[in-house]
């Protein structure tokens, strides 16, 4: 029988639309919990889940790595997993969460500077022209009035913001291009299933350390359960397979496109929902972003 061609498109609109719900559930959150709460115990619920698969599937390879493959694996968890979520989470505290959304965009443009120092991989003829674009969208998107005074101050609350969410982007490119050599040794089902445990065990120890207990009234109140949940296994774990089961379908080119549901998804429901729109500046901003990041994906 011959494949849907329209399945893959339509697994990997339907992973954009489900992170694009993200932040009604997260956003929230930080009304009642501190971001390390939060984001250790999306980590509980989603790697519980992981666990029982991997009791049922028993999958090939899941501890066939090396020493550099293991420490790729612990530096994405404890990095991609752990820290680039905390950031991103924190960054909802300070600007507003499309925005924070918004810049995620430009780690293609990262990815191809850390592939550049890292792997000397030379991007393709017309990369710069639009990674400045992208980078001075991504500038005018996080700072409207262009008030840069911050810089000799020191940094205030929307410009820790812009920080956490920057952080967190280029956590999760430079996880990109370390996760390359590992999916060539293994699947991303297992890679996943790692990328959360190793994430867990550094929330763990940051939870020790920090010496702050979880508020179980809070967390065990009804709608705090359906949101974490929703976080974990939704737009989590639901979300990642139907992107990678989308990406084993499409074409690059294709998914560029579909992906950019993401982002549009988000700033509509972000400000249908949590009262959160962007300035028109804003938006003219975010529409050149999109289409620098879109002409970047489709050169590679």
């Amino acid at each position: 029988m011959r494949a849907n061609p329209l399945l893959g498109p339509g697994l990997i609109a339907f992973a954009a639309v489900l992170w694009a719900t993200d932040a009604p559930f997260r956003y929230p959150m930080l009304q009642k919990l501190d971001t390390v709460s939060i984001v250790f115990l999306e980590h509980v619920f989603a790697t519980i889940a992981l666990l029982l698969w991997a009791w049922v599937k028993r999958p090939r390879g899941l501890f066939k790595f090396s020493a550099r493959g293991w420490l790729g694996l612990v530096l994405i968890g404890a990095g991609a997993s752990a820290g680039a979520t905390l950031l991103f989470t924190a960054s909802f505290r300070y600007v507003n969460p499309s925005v924070a959304i918004l810049l995620q965009k430009l780690q293609p443009v990262l990815v191809m500077l850390l592939a550049l120092l890292f792997l000397g991989e030379r991007p393709k003829a017309g990369f710069y022209g639009w990674a400045v674009l992208a980078l001075g969208a991504g500038t005018v998107l996080s700072f409207p009035t262009l008030d840069f005074s911050f810089i000799r101050k020191g940094l205030d609350v929307h410009s820790r913001g812009v920080v956490f969410a920057l952080g967190a982007a280029a956590i999760w490119a430079s996880s990109t291009v370390a996760g390359k050599a590992l999916l060539n040794r293994s699947h991303a089902p297992v890679l996943t299933f790692w990328r959360y445990t190793f994430g867990l065990a550094t929330l763990a120890v940051l939870m020790v350390r920090s010496g702050q207990g979880i508020p179980l009234a809070v967390v065990q109140s009804e709608g705090m359960v359906l949101s974490f949940a929703y976080l974990s296994f939704i737009s989590g774990l639901l979300a990642m397979v139907c992107y990678y089961g989308g990406l084993s379908r499409a074409t690059a080119s294709i998914a560029t496109f579909v992906e950019l549901l993401y982002p549009i998804t988000a700033v509509i429901v972000n400000t249908v929902v949590l009262q959160t729109p962007l300035d028109p500046i804003q938006a003219v901003a975010a529409a050149l972003l999109l289409f620098a990041v879109t002409r970047i994906s489709l050169l590679n």
